[in-house]
């Protein structure tokens, strides 16, 4: 895990009042010191969809340049904790975004994802109940936020005796090692499932309640401290009905399409 200095989020609450400052002896410089880099900390299963549609942004506004850190909900909160300097932050689930509270502006809710039993197309197993055979399965670990809706789902399932052989740091982890079929089975999520189907198939857990996770969004305070007009912009694009489309397709729930 990296490591940050407070020292980095000073001189962005430094550069946002310059900002301010040359706004009001000179609007037109002003624009010129409004930085262009956003950096956006989101959920490793938002991967697939947001390198492609944040380049659509990108092009459409030359000199913004969109940086993205995948990862573990977790560990990226915990990094924003550290002094990492932030625009944006999604999470896949409300606790990480509460362990954050102090940076974020009002984080609303944002998409749902489900986890579900993965397994390969030709795989002899047909239920959950299955893993309390000689099964090799694995899932994310308790803390984060695919591993606690595995924790949960399993839980509502009821009747499963065995136990991982590993608990994996992310989502994405943990899906990389049911591909290369280091596994029988992995807890994933449905997403996923959509994104691989011609590798994998879904066996859904009975509550499907349990079995879901809610996704947060928020921007941090200092970009609107700093009235950052770009980090507004993206922050606004990545609710935005195409983008909402986009993630229902690959199996997200969405609440509503304005």
């Amino acid at each position: 895990m990296k490591e940050y200095r407070r020292g980095g989020r000073v001189g962005c609450f430094v550069l946002g009042f310059a900002v301010l400052l040359v706004a009001l002896i000179n609007p037109h410089s002003a624009n010129a010191l409004i930085p262009k880099n956003i950096n956006v900390f989101a959920a490793s299963s938002l991967q697939a969809k947001y390198s492609v549609l944040t380049k659509k942004f990108v092009a459409a506004h030359p000199g913004v340049k969109i940086n993205i850190s995948f990862g573990s909900s977790a560990t990226l909160a915990n990094q924003i904790n550290s002094g990492a300097p932030f625009d944006i932050f999604v999470s896949a689930d409300e606790l990480s975004m509460a362990s954050v509270k102090s940076e974020i502006t009002t984080p609303t809710d944002y998409v749902a994802n489900q986890v579900v039993l993965a397994v390969a197309l030709t795989s002899p197993i047909k239920k959950i109940g299955d893993l309390n055979g000689k099964v090799k399965w694995i899932q994310c670990a308790h803390t984060v936020p695919c591993g606690a809706a595995a924790d949960r789902a399993l839980k509502a399932e009821g009747g499963i005796k065995s136990l991982p052989v590993s608990f994996e740091t992310s989502a994405s982890s943990t899906l990389a090692k049911l591909i290369a079929k280091a596994v029988d089975a992995a807890i994933v999520y449905k997403t996923d499932v959509i994104a691989n189907p011609t590798k994998i198939r879904a066996i859904t857990f009975t509550d499907s309640k349990a079995a879901s996770t809610q996704y947060k969004i928020g921007i941090s305070k200092t970009a609107i401290a700093s009235n950052n007009r770009w980090a507004k912009r993206v922050f606004q694009y990545l609710q935005s009905t195409e983008i909402r489309i986009a993630l229902a397709k690959a199996g997200f729930q969405v609440d509503s399409l304005k």
